[in-house]
């Protein structure tokens, strides 16, 4: 089954829904609008369960980032610059004197063209410097997978006419309950022994904490209420934070959740994975089946680690002129 209707129109424009289902009755969604991934259902005792969390309508979509395909450059630039050349670029800010996710004219704010072809759901766009204010004109495909073996592979290329930067993920959240009820009750593990120091802006100052003896660690399965007992007392109220991953393989395990009989795990070839608990969500944002509120979801977001912008350890994400650069996530689900 494959499906491509009007999700709805944003100052006049269409955005479309586009579906498309496996040999086992999996179904993936994903909107023209923000290249978001907007429904993930699978088959469980007879009925189709939501596993991420879903908006009813486009207003929902507007000014947020769930689901949404973000760039070109995924998570904070301090102060909105970078060397480039020997010479300060200066981008577009959207979080104070901070430009987060691509800035205020991102990946996400976008409306792209979109195609179903096969098992496959794709989105091309071009993007001007003058559209999103990163240097260079990028050409840009997002391409949805879905497998019979219950994979969603996210496959990024890119190609640009001057030197510029990318590093795109996707926003999603996960709550693989089929109440509505909260992630307390789900396991995760997160194969990593460090993640960055942030600031108070959350930028990555370079330093690596290790997370031996602390609610950080999810080397070894742990549930998420009880990070969330201990995390109670901190500003952050949950995760918010960076894990270095230190792997460049494609089939590298970046975390695994699950709740019950319902597992998804996440493969990357990036070294840098941001776990985000929606410790901030509240009634102004409206899901299908599940009420907003702090940890109604959680984002694992698979990235070439941010500080890579001013040090070059930590990878490569500066795209020059006439390269083409893929990026890819996978991620499998049991149910």
């Amino acid at each position: 089954m494959t499906a491509v209707k009007l999700f709805g129109k944003m100052n006049g424009t269409p955005i479309y829904r586009y579906t498309v289902e496996n040999k086992n009755g999996v179904q993936l969604s994903c909107l023209s609008y923000g290249a978001a991934w907007q429904s993930l259902k699978v088959p469980v005792n007879g009925h189709l369960q939501e596993l991420i969390l879903s908006s009813p309508q486009i207003d929902d979509y507007v000014g947020t980032y769930h689901g949404k395909s973000v760039g070109r450059v995924a998570g904070r630039i301090g102060q909105g610059q970078y060397m480039q050349a020997g010479q300060e670029v200066s981008l577009p800010t959207n979080e104070g004197s901070t430009t987060l996710h691509g800035g205020p004219h991102g990946f996400s704010t976008l409306n792209w063209h979109g195609e179903i072809k096969n098992n496959q759901i794709i989105f091309n766009r071009h993007i001007s410097e003058s559209e999103d204010g990163f240097p260079g004109d990028i050409d840009v495909t997002i391409i949805f997978t879905l497998d019979d073996q219950n994979n969603v592979t996210i496959t990024y290329t890119a190609s640009a006419n001057a030197e510029t930067l990318f590093n795109p993920t996707n926003h999603v959240y996960f709550n693989l309950n089929a109440s509505d009820t909260d992630i307390g009750n789900h396991h995760l593990t997160v194969p990593s022994s460090q993640r960055f120091k942030l600031t108070s802006k959350k930028i990555p100052t370079g330093e690596l904490l290790d997370v031996a003896a602390s609610y950080f660690d999810f080397r070894k399965p742990q549930l998420l209420k009880e990070m969330f007992k201990k995390a109670q007392s901190t500003p952050e109220n949950g995760l918010d934070d960076i894990y270095y991953l230190n792997a460049h393989r494609e089939q590298n395990l970046a975390a695994t959740l699950s709740q019950g009989n319902i597992k998804v795990d996440v493969f990357s070839n990036r070294n840098a994975l941001v776990v985000f608990t929606a410790n901030d969500f509240d009634e102004s944002l409206h899901f299908i089946g599940k009420q907003a509120r702090p940890h109604i979801g959680i984002a694992m977001e698979a990235q070439t680690a941010p500080r890579a912008i001013v040090d070059p350890k930590f990878g490569d994400i500066r795209l020059h002129s006439g390269q083409t650069r893929q990026e890819k996530t996978r991620y499998h689900f049991t149910f």
